[in-house]
């Protein structure tokens, strides 16, 4: 989520860069990046370089071929390695047979037990690293990583991990590129929701956003968002492929998520519960210009396709 958003955020961009910065006054070795881990990837999201650009804002490597991998497996602490040919972790490593003898250090960013990404130090030439260096980039790691946790926050919902009412308001801020071109507005509500928290409790209730969210993420285009603007209720922007018809392929993208929300299985209490929705739609930029007039929109229609749905199936389906 994070690689994805980091255009989104305020001020990451430039605490990155007073960290690196200061970094660099106190550690004399060429190179200095923060990085987002990925299972497959690693993301280098802000460097600094004295001379040689060894890495630069946007690389993307392997995650096997990095030494960001080793910091992610050594636990909370500091990984450091002043020359590189005479460690066990790093002797036989591909960047050691490429560049030689060498030196790292890097530091775990660390939220809720799960390595997001990592603070490093790296040159092409051995370093004495002090016992100080090692806890500097603990700390400024630590600042790096809850610098990027309430950037998040900002942006994303914090029990379903969807774009939150925030980012859609700001949407076009954005995506200064999206104004000229056509979008399809989905406001997607839950049918009798409260029956989840009245009979089940509030955790459930929780669950069968989790899983409402998943479905939409499984089942929209790549180029989609999806937010949770509050309680049951979901947005999601469609973007049409070159020569779809806007109107035509939103409706079959819509009928597409009712059915597949329709028939997934919540499974509470050994019984399998499942949801119906109700969807209304709006269309950029001929309902309007901004997000919240879209929105209102959108509200309308999917208040009329709920009241229509009411009148043929507006009930739970309970299957034991």
């Amino acid at each position: 989520m994070i690689q994805q958003d980091i255009n989104y955020y305020k001020n990451f961009d430039s605490i990155a860069k007073e960290l690196l910065a200061l970094l660099s006054q106190t550690i004399e070795v060429n190179t200095f990046y923060l990085s987002i881990l990925h299972p497959a990837k690693s993301f280098a999201i802000k460097s600094f370089n004295r001379q040689a650009k060894l890495i630069c804002d946007g690389d993307m490597l392997p995650f096997n071929m990095v030494f960001c991998k080793l910091v992610a497996e050594n636990g909370s602490e500091p990984l450091v390695i002043p020359h590189l040919t005479e460690h066990a972790l790093t002797r036989d490593h591909p960047v050691t047979k490429y560049i030689g003898d060498g030196c790292f250090m890097g530091a775990p960013l660390i939220y809720d037990g799960e390595v997001l990404g990592t603070l490093c130090a790296f040159d092409t030439k051995p370093y004495e690293f002090k016992g100080y260096d090692s806890i500097l980039i603990k700390s400024l790691a630590s600042l790096a990583c809850q610098t990027l946790i309430l950037e998040n926050g900002i942006i994303r919902d914090g029990l379903s991990g969807l774009y939150n009412r925030n980012f859609l308001y700001h949407y076009f801020d954005y995506h200064k590129d999206k104004r000229n071109a056509e979008i399809a507005i989905l406001y997607i509500d839950l049918n009798h929701f409260k029956f989840f928290n009245d009979s089940f409790g509030h955790d459930i209730g929780d669950f069968v956003i989790k899983k409402t969210a998943e479905c939409l993420l499984q089942n929209v285009p790549e180029e989609s968002h999806v937010s949770r603007i509050g309680g049951d209720e979901f947005i999601v922007l469609l973007h049409p492929s070159q020569g779809d018809d806007l109107i035509s392929s939103t409706q079959i993208r819509a009928e597409l998520l009712l059915d597949r929300l329709s028939t997934m299985p919540i499974l509470i209490n050994e019984n399998d519960y499942f949801i119906t929705a109700s969807i209304g739609i709006s269309f950029y930029p001929h309902d309007g210009r901004d997000m919240e007039e879209l929105l209102k929109k959108a509200d309308r229609t999917m208040y009329q396709d709920k009241e229509s749905r009411r009148e043929v199936d507006g009930h739970l389906r309970l299957e034991k």
